[in-house]
């Protein structure tokens, strides 16, 4: 079976912000030194949440960046991309990070890892480590899904059915969404469209949020109001977007996307994400 298996974000201060993921969502955590400061990883014993740092050549923008797939023979997703989709690519990644073995994109440019575990050396000598070899947990607090924008939802729907053998899952009438699951988490493909941000700062068609189940919505929202409490209001790992105008239709966009949800907040690097119970 597939498994999403790490979502990347690109940050300004990745030990800060992966520490209040790995508290408020109890995961497990790690950083480790990088030849550009520091990354680090919570992983809630399924997914874990990847906080890189800006890199020169690689500026950004800060915010969720891409995300990873395992696949039990990485070779048949090689084979079904260059039988189906002639105009993605893949190249081998460098050695530096070590849950990446493989880059692939999607029909719409999405960058996406692919990972397999006992990897041949002549694909890749990446090797699976840290709290990536933890054996896999079921926890109150994780990740439901991963929210992914994108221009041609249907088309990149079918790419990760027949190249990552997610399975789609039923639509609504009408709707535009189309999800597929590894069985666990669910990856959301959303319509990007430039008038949904009438009056907004435009964003570029990329991932776009996080949904988190947890055991009780509102419990949630007080720790993080609680853990927000120990830093300056400007230098807060979080907020709830409700203050600004503009957060307020941005939490709209992302309760019409995630219906189901409670909250809906903002990380210090720009990265959204939803509770709901």
């Amino acid at each position: 079976m597939p498994k999403l298996n790490h979502i990347a974000s690109i940050t300004l201060d990745a030990q800060m912000v992966g520490k209040f993921y790995a508290t408020i969502f109890d995961m497990s955590f790690e950083n480790r030194a990088s030849r550009n400061g520091c990354t680090a990883t919570a992983r809630e014993g399924y997914v874990g949440l990847n906080f890189n740092t800006v890199m020169p050549g690689r500026p950004g923008p800060i915010g969720l960046d891409h995300f990873g797939i395992e696949v039990e023979e990485i070779e048949e997703s090689f084979a079904m991309a260059k039988k189906k989709y002639p105009t993605v690519e893949w190249v081998k990644r460098s050695g530096a990070r070590p849950y990446a073995q493989v880059g692939i994109h999607d029909p719409d440019g999405q960058v996406v890892d692919i990972n397999q575990k006992n990897m041949k050396k002549e694909i890749s000598e990446v090797k699976t480590n840290g709290l990536y070899l933890e054996g896999d947990r079921e926890q109150p607090r994780h990740v439901e899904y991963l929210a992914l924008r994108t221009p041609n939802p249907e088309l990149c729907a079918e790419f990760y059915h027949d190249v990552f053998k997610l399975t789609p899952l039923n639509r609504q009438e009408g709707d535009g969404t189309f999800s597929l699951t590894d069985g666990r988490v669910t990856l959301k493909l959303i319509p990007w469209k430039i008038s949904d941000y009438d009056g907004l700062d435009v964003n570029r068609a990329m991932l776009d949020h996080i949904g988190f189940k947890v055991e009780h919505a509102d419990l949630v929202h007080r720790e993080i109001l609680d853990y927000n409490g120990r830093f300056p209001p400007s230098a807060a790992p979080c907020w709830l977007l409700n203050s600004r105008e503009e957060d307020r239709r941005r939490a709209e966009m992302l309760r019409k996307a995630a219906p189901e949800s409670k909250y809906q907040y903002c990380d210090s690097n720009g990265a959204c994400f939803v509770t709901g119970d």
